[in-house]
């Protein structure tokens, strides 16, 4: 199952069905299904979804697809707007295939929602959720913090500082999740961060 925008653990993947299903689609059985609950489709009504299951060759072909709560905007089968503070006012202009390509790509595992991040006029590519020790793993010169600053945008970047214990120096774990997205474009790397 490959994906432009999710490169991260399959178990990431929101709506993801273990075991081996039949597509309430195409028909064909798969063990790579998901949920139609929550999707986009005009197969099903919203009512008749909540038991229905749909491979992943039917989301690539755009049989059932997932809105995305992005910085630009909400999108979903009408395109990009602004719903939350988070949204832009007034997004970019991205190309239609480049929305198509995200509304087929599953959505994250988040504790509330997933806010899919951009950069470059993109949406990034999903790696996965880091702990602080990954931090210090992935960081260039091993000063976790410092790559969770330069990843983390200005509002959320106390948060390293406030999840040490008193009296610790060195960050081990922490509450949250936080969610790495990569550029495919220039390779920055940017998070952001959730709890429950």
């Amino acid at each position: 199952m490959e994906f432009r925008y999710f490169k991260g653990p399959k178990e990431d993947m929101s709506q993801l069905i273990i075991g081996t299903h039949i597509c309430s689609i195409c028909n064909k059985e798969s063990n790579e299904c998901f949920s139609l609950e929550y999707t986009l489709t005009d197969k099903f009504s919203q009512e008749e979804t909540a038991d229905k299951v749909g491979c992943s060759d039917c989301l690539k072909k755009g049989e059932f697809e997932f809105w995305h709560d992005t910085e630009y905007g909400m999108l979903d089968e009408n395109g990009l707007k602004k719903v939350y503070k988070h949204n832009m006012a007034n997004p970019p202009s991205v190309d239609n295939k480049i929305l198509v390509e995200l509304r087929r790509t599953p959505q994250i595992v988040t504790w509330q929602q997933e806010l899919w991040l951009t950069h470059c006029n993109d949406f990034m590519v999903y790696k996965g959720t880091w702990t602080p020790e990954d931090f210090n793993k992935y960081s260039k010169n091993s000063d976790g913090r410092q790559l969770f600053l330069e990843m983390t945008d200005d509002e959320w970047n106390h948060l390293w500082d406030e999840s040490l214990e008193e009296g610790e120096v060195e960050l081990k774990e922490w509450y949250a999740t936080y969610y790495v997205f990569e550029c495919s474009h220039c390779g920055k790397l940017r998070g952001n961060w959730d709890c429950d």
